[in-house]
């Protein structure tokens, strides 16, 4: 074979191998581009069902959201928040949710104006009285139906006599505007200078001036058993 003829074949060859190298790269784009198609279409349905279940929801929401059961108990919710939020500013406007001093001729006012009202009988130089005031600063806000009042004693000789106030502290609950229970000095509270929170609340409960849970109950009557304990 010539040299001629052997340049024209390995020419032809080149030809077929460069041809079948173009193919199959071609076989390769065609192959990514349909296997693209198909993930864009896959994609597409996807997207087409989430929105059919979306609209679905949508459905589902509107007739519950019209249900005459649903309304009716959003009505009830809505009107037992109106009442809630009336009470409370009442009880705002009647003093309550804060301890507040008064003096002797805003007594009565403050006394009759609201159904459970607790006033702390104090003298300024007793560490006793002290220590009833920080406990009532921390449970009138959170007993907003009951007003909580603290009175100087020696400033108000009226009502300490007409009352028959004879030891400070004292607490006097008064219900309707009528004297009630009254808790003197710190007997009922364990007999000593400290002591929790929960265990004056217990007693103002008991006093049937507020309303307390079962667990501050349990914990306050725990107290009690720990006070005994630590007497015996």
């Amino acid at each position: 074979m010539s040299k001629s003829d052997l340049s024209l074949l390995n020419a032809a060859a080149g030809e077929i191998t460069q041809e079948a190298l173009i193919r199959n790269v071609n076989n390769d784009l065609q192959a990514e581009a349909a296997v693209e198609e198909a993930q864009q279409a896959a994609l597409a349905a996807a997207a087409e069902k989430q929105l059919q279940i979306d609209d679905d929801n949508d459905d589902d929401f509107d007739d519950f959201a019209n249900d005459p059961e649903v309304q009716s108990l959003q009505e009830k919710r809505l009107a037992a928040l109106k009442a809630r939020y009336m009470e409370e500013k009442a009880y705002h406007m009647q003093g309550h949710g804060e301890y507040r001093e008064i003096v002797e001729e805003e007594f009565l006012k403050e006394v009759c104006a609201s159904d459970n009202v607790v006033v702390h009988f104090y003298h300024n130089e007793f560490f006793r009285c002290k220590v009833i005031d920080k406990h009532m600063r921390v449970i009138a806000p959170k007993h907003k139906r009951c007003k909580f009042l603290y009175l100087n004693a020696e400033k108000a000789p009226f009502f300490v006599d007409k009352l028959m106030i004879r030891m400070l502290p004292t607490l006097v609950v008064f219900k309707d505007g009528v004297a009630g229970e009254r808790l003197v000095g710190f007997e009922d509270l364990g007999n000593k200078d400290e002591f929790r929170t929960e265990v004056l609340e217990h007693w103002l409960s008991k006093a049937g001036c507020i309303k307390i849970k079962a667990s501050d109950v349990a914990l306050a009557e725990q107290s009690d058993h720990s006070d005994d304990s630590d007497e015996d």
